[in-house]
């Protein structure tokens, strides 16, 4: 254990701003945590004054607080130093000998080291924020939704660093409010809501067939075999043309249809929508997800353990591609 959360919560006016938190972060994890941005803004709030976390809630395995580096949306720069400068004040806040070279090749800043900071694109400022959690070298790194409007290279780097702060043997927490990102960079992946945090298992994907067949009526000869698939607003029910739907998401027991760029729920599960849609195109790219393929636009291969899926929509999607389904996708497209 490097850093545990022992029933971490928080309460005012008896309202619940944080329900019961309960984690263990042991050496060289990378452990996601999707969940709400309130729910995480309050976390991160309550790290940045742990005087008023409660006694045990929190357990360091050594430094306390000073062994732990927070990346969060607020971080700062100095606009007016270039990138190289910028490293060099890190390294002497850390008291770190400087390694120029090996940052700037981590971080991809290599062609703007001496372009002040103003003048740096939003994705490459993030990826300089990267290098002063490679700088700090803690035991613990806990991130505030470090891929939040990164370009797609911004995006590979940021993985990379992850993989890099893993195999320095440091305990890596990312939290996130999207469940794709989640799947996609880190190795544990947790829910955390007003029920508290709960473990997706990455393997589950029998069971849970198992269990919707369990839960499935069986077809009678007098049903008809119909070409809509039915959402529900309020007390109205829309029927969507299947070929209308860029992707179909399984969340806590609730499936939603995604077309164009809204979200709509559906009673049905996404076993049974699978069955449905398959023979139109779609593709159970990962336990949580069903795409139409001919939305797909590109396969993003993060790593030999980490697929994406771009999609061709107005929102330009990303979607989780699981290894086991990589290889059928290759098969089914003939790559």
């Amino acid at each position: 254990m490097v850093i545990a959360f022992n029933q971490l919560r928080r309460i005012e006016k008896n309202v619940i701003l944080l329900p019961e938190f309960s984690l263990t972060v042991q050496k060289g994890d990378i452990i996601t945590v999707q969940s709400e941005n309130e729910y995480i803004g309050h976390f991160f709030e309550l790290l940045n004054h742990p005087d008023y976390i409660p006694q045990n809630a929190i357990t360091i395995q050594t430094g306390g607080f000073r062994n732990v580096h927070l990346f969060q949306q607020t971080d700062g720069l100095y606009k007016r130093l270039t990138v190289t400068q910028m490293l060099r004040f890190w390294c002497n806040l850390y008291k770190k000998e400087p390694d120029l070279e090996n940052l700037l090749n981590l971080c991809e800043l290599q062609s703007c080291a001496y372009k002040k900071v103003k003048h740096l694109t939003f994705s490459e400022q993030q990826r300089l924020l990267f290098a002063a959690a490679l700088i700090h070298q803690t035991d613990v790194f806990i991130f505030e939704d470090p891929s939040l409007g990164l370009d797609l290279q911004s995006k590979h780097v940021l993985h990379n660093i992850l993989i890099h702060l893993s195999n320095q043997g440091a305990a890596v927490l990312v939290f996130t409010p999207t469940l794709e990102e989640a799947i996609r960079l880190g190795n544990l992946v947790y829910r955390y809501s007003d029920r508290g945090i709960q473990q997706l298992e990455q393997d589950a994907e029998k069971v849970e067939e198992i269990v919707e067949t369990e839960h499935e009526e069986e077809p009678t000869s007098m049903q008809v075999q119909l070409d809509k698939i039915s959402a529900k607003i309020e007390d109205k029910i829309i029927l969507f043309n299947p070929l209308e739907i860029d992707y179909i998401e399984s969340c806590d027991g609730q499936t939603y249809l995604f077309v164009n760029h809204e979200e709509f729920a559906s009673s049905s599960t996404i076993k049974y929508l699978e069955e449905r849609l398959q023979p139109l195109g779609f593709f159970r790219c990962h336990r949580s997800y069903l795409v139409n393929l001919q939305r797909v636009r590109e396969i993003i291969i993060w790593s030999k353990n980490s697929y994406s899926l771009s999609l061709d929509n107005s929102a330009k999607s990303t979607i989780p591609l699981s290894k086991g389904n990589y290889s059928k996708l290759k098969e089914l497209i003939r790559l």
